[in-house]
């Protein structure tokens, strides 16, 4: 689905803050119009086909192992008696 931006200032706006952001144009003014709708007190509408891939997403995460490991813990296996990688 494509949209015409005719006013060439609003495209410029929108490059600067891809640019600014390092996301694609697309994403930035994805971004922006979400950013809006929420400072309105709106959540955006979500399609059923992106919710199934969240949903999936966070299936594979919960079927995942658990790290049950201290901060600490991991600290210590990752770096020697004075602080070198290991």
């Amino acid at each position: 689905m494509g949209i015409s931006i005719k006013r060439a200032e609003t495209e410029a706006l929108a490059r600067q803050v891809a640019e600014a952001t390092g996301v694609s144009l697309t994403d930035a003014i994805h971004n922006a119009l979400a950013d809006t709708l929420k400072a309105l007190g709106l959540e955006p509408e979500i399609s059923d086909e992106r919710r199934r891939e969240i949903q999936a997403f966070f299936a594979e995460l919960d079927a995942m192992p658990r790290n049950d490991l201290t901060r600490e813990e991991i600290e210590a296996d990752m770096y020697g008696e004075f602080g070198e990688p290991i």
